[in-house]
């Protein structure tokens, strides 16, 4: 039996402007739902019980390369410079993930078995392990309209997830289910998630189902390895420190550090929608260094302008910040998070720095890069964690990205020209001081007031220097 369509479907219509603001709408839901989830458990299960959610996600978010081997990218990539294989690589892309996800499924699971044991842990696990496999489904008919540049396809269906989120963990949690009610919401989110960005795929996309063969299934998943590689390297040297902060420590420990992260892993949604936005973009600035360098110039100076901000705000707000969102058992929580406020810019940047590798088919350095980084973090945290805990932790997630950003900047170096990025730093940095400053003399006032003051003086400072021109929304609205 043919494998070909009963007929050509027409070019899909790519329409030009308005993703970002999309990506925007949708990356703020995220935010603020995941502040919200985060906030709810940090209530409601304590340092330690919270300390047990920080565990099971991080053991999913370590087994979620094998769900998907970062296929994302990779498919996001060939059909920003060939859209008419749309149905092929999506329906490749579907057969492949699901196998991969079933697995990985199986070993999150057995891991949560032999090395906790715990029923309620291996419960929360498997529902972790659902959620993940429904999630990296939806990832590739999303890809799919982000490489036509329709990424507002997609956003309907993380809109409903993310609310049936937060409601669907609220409720649970007042059930009294436990750490386990997040995972059962994750996964009512992963559902619907799923069939809304599917049906959209299938309306404005492809009305179609090609059935994938074999070999472009292997083919598929061998050419995805360098991608999945990354996103494990990626895993353990920002995660590795929560499992070993759990086996070298106690519950306890993990719940401290997973307070002090918690707001630092939320913030790069920020980066990632700018850089998402950005992707199909340069990739076809394939060999143009110019080209390549102008929208790397713009991306880097965008995300220090919010980053660097944010992370001198955290560093001057810290306490109020961690009592605010987790009340005052988690005031022990601000050190490591001080310790860990530089990390947004240096974090903001890799990810610029690294969506320009992998869109310039130099995935592999980034990989190679993000290995070195996993290696480094892993020994380091070894030698610190069972004296100085979540503060050791802390540190060596810290340094690690310093060394990932020298990697990075050396290897996309010869792929762009004009970056500017000492001028973006300085223009940026400039207004963070007398942020700072300002800061710092403030009376004792709640800590939404200091924030959104040190925000206002550091706006304003900032169109001064030129870490921001109202030009730059007109730019952002056009990608």
């Amino acid at each position: 039996m043919s494998n070909d369509p009963p007929s050509t479907p027409p070019k899909p219509r790519q329409r030009r402007g308005g993703n970002l603001i999309a990506l925007a709408a949708a990356q703020v839901l995220r935010l603020g739902s995941g502040l919200a989830v985060n906030v709810l458990l940090m209530r409601m299960l304590g340092v330690d019980g919270y300390g047990v959610y920080g565990y099971i996600l991080t053991l999913v978010g370590l087994g979620a390369f094998g769900a998907t081997l970062g296929m994302f990218n990779l498919i996001n990539r060939e059909l920003s410079r060939d859209p008419e294989r749309t149905g092929e690589l999506v329906a490749t892309g579907l057969a492949a993930v699901t196998g991969l996800s079933i697995l990985t499924g199986f070993l999150v699971v057995g891991w949560a078995g032999v090395m906790d044991g715990r029923p309620e842990v291996i419960g929360a696990a498997a529902l972790a392990a659902i959620a993940l496999g429904l999630q990296s489904l939806a990832s590739i008919p999303e890809a799919a309209c982000h490489a036509h540049q329709r990424m507002a396809l997609s956003v309907a269906g993380q809109i409903a997830g993310r609310l049936t989120l937060v409601i669907g963990t609220a409720s649970l949690l007042y059930l009294d289910l436990g750490v386990a009610a997040v995972f059962a919401a994750q996964v009512l989110d992963a559902l619907i998630t799923l069939v809304v960005i599917w049906q959209m795929y299938r309306r404005h996309l492809s009305s179609y189902a090609l059935r994938p063969k074999w070999s472009a299934i292997r083919s598929l998943t061998r050419r995805s390895i360098p991608f999945g590689l990354n996103l494990l390297f990626g895993s353990i040297y920002l995660s590795v420190d929560v499992l070993l902060l759990a086996e070298l420590k106690d519950d306890t420990e993990v719940g401290i550090y997973r307070g002090a992260v918690m707001l630092i892993a939320l913030f790069p949604v920020i980066a990632n929608t700018l850089n998402r936005g950005l992707f199909p973009r340069m990739a076809r600035h394939l060999g143009d260094r110019e080209a390549a360098g102008g929208e790397l110039r713009f991306a880097s100076r965008v995300l220090l302008a919010v980053s660097i901000p944010a992370a001198v705000g955290g560093l001057m707000t810290a306490e109020p910040l961690m009592v605010f969102f987790g009340g005052d058992a988690f005031a022990v929580s601000a050190l490591p998070f001080m310790v860990m406020a530089p990390l947004l810019p240096l974090r903001f940047l890799n990810n610029s720095l690294g969506m320009t590798l992998s869109t310039l088919n130099r995935q592999d350095d980034r990989t190679r890069g993000v290995a070195v980084a996993a290696c480094v973090n892993l020994v380091a945290n070894f030698l610190v964690i069972p004296r100085w805990g979540a503060v050791g932790a802390a540190a060596t997630t810290l340094g690690t990205e310093v060394l990932l950003m020298a990697w990075f900047r050396w290897h996309v170096r010869p792929l762009v020209t004009g970056v500017g990025l000492p001028e973006s730093i300085l223009r940026t940095s400039l207004p963070a001081v007398a942020m700072a400053a300002v800061l710092w003399w403030l009376p004792q006032w709640h800590v939404l007031v200091t924030v959104t003051v040190g925000g206002l003086v550091y706006v304003v400072g900032g169109l001064a220097t030129g870490a921001w021109h109202p030009r730059d929304l007109k730019r952002l609205r056009r990608v």
